[in-house]
């Protein structure tokens, strides 16, 4: 208790003393939900119904230039969702919103026999009755991204397009609740927005969301570095494990990796294209210590330059390229334990087992 004591009175010191910006808690969460998660989340929102649209021009008329079309949109819908994923929680984590957008791996041979098996598929068939493995971005990839896709969705004795629209129109639909949910229909009194920022009457205390946000991009970060990159790489005494990097036919595998990491450096600097100057979790750490805000900043640099050097397919680069693997591992582990050490420690966040363990997907 008077080490804890110690030091919160050490932590206050080094605010009182330190040369960096004075802003509050609350002024950073105001401005992450209006300048960064909203928008990420908004933005993500219209690319899954741009992505719906484009799927049932796909199937009403089967030609290269719609499927062209339609993996365009596909890769754009997943890069803003992968973009998002560092604020993947209230709303996120209680709607199961990723099971119903983005969950991996996908099940091919049981999306097929669906196919085979029904007369029709629906959204609601789709959403209640299959599993995250059969439904969204995923089972989306698998039959668009078919080297027959347009023959086989030109043929009208399998619901095989309903299949492909149904897909969409849930991660879609999906989507457009969670922005819901964080804006409010209603307004901020019902609106998560207001119990993440402090403005609604039922609010979290600013460190629980303070903390929330950062939980959330540590573990992001480990389920990134060690359970995928690390084990397939072999890292740390394990068995090298190819299946732990996720591959696909739309093969965004270097794209996703990019854009989660973007995201994290999203909260954490508060950047956004609509306002450069806005507030994020750095502005709290540069109040504390300016140096360990810049150590954070060029741990984010180096590991999005790493990143920069690797080409698609990801699951195969890996092996063609291990030394630029390790080198993009051996950057996030950095940017890992610099913010284990800096941002946890200096904002005083408790990080426990289940913030940092999987969940799959």
């Amino acid at each position: 208790m008077k080490l804890t004591i110690a030091f919160t009175l050490l932590a206050l010191v080094l605010v009182a003393c330190s040369s960096g910006p004075s802003v509050s808690r609350q002024d950073v969460l105001v401005s992450l939900a209006d300048h960064v998660m909203v928008p990420a989340y908004q933005i993500a929102s219209d690319d899954m119904n741009t992505l719906r649209n484009n799927v049932r021009n796909l199937c009403n008329d089967p030609t290269p230039a719609t499927l062209k079309q339609t993996r365009d949109s596909w890769r754009k819908a997943k890069s803003s969702w992968m973009r998002s994923r560092a604020m993947g929680f209230g709303p996120t984590m209680d709607r199961r919103t990723r099971s119903f957008v983005d969950w991996w791996p996908v099940e091919p041979e049981r999306i097929e026999n669906t196919i085979a098996s029904r007369d029709a598929i629906t959204p609601e068939y789709v959403r209640e009755f299959l599993s995250s493995t059969q439904r969204g971005l995923g089972a989306i990839e698998y039959l668009a991204f078919d080297d027959n896709a347009v023959a086989a969705l030109s043929d009208d004795e399998q619901p095989r397009c309903e299949y492909l629209v149904a897909s969409a129109e849930v991660a879609a639909d999906e989507m457009i609740g969670l922005v819901d949910d964080w804006v409010g229909a209603g307004g901020e009194s019902d609106a998560y927005v207001g119990e993440f920022t402090g403005r609604a009457s039922s609010a979290l205390l600013p460190l629980a969301a303070i903390s929330e946000t950062v939980r959330t991009t540590i573990f992001l970060l480990r389920s990134i570095t060690d359970m995928q990159l690390g084990a397939a790489l072999g890292m740390n005494d394990s068995e090298a494990d190819p299946a732990a990097i996720r591959s696909g036919p739309g093969l965004s595998g270097v794209s996703d990796l990019r854009e989660q990491v973007l995201g994290m450096q999203d909260t954490y600097l508060g950047a956004s294209a609509s306002d450069p100057e806005a507030l994020g979790i750095g502005s709290l750490v540069s109040g504390v210590s300016e140096d360990a805000d810049a150590r954070v900043r060029a741990s984010f640099t180096n590991a999005l330059d790493a990143i920069g050097t690797l080409e698609e397919p990801f699951h195969e680069t890996i092996y063609s390229d291990r030394a630029a693997a390790i080198a993009v591992y051996e950057a996030l582990k950095v940017l890992q334990q610099t913010l284990n050490t800096e941002v946890v420690s200096l904002l005083g966040i408790t990080v426990g087992f289940a913030d940092t363990d999987g969940d799959g997907g």
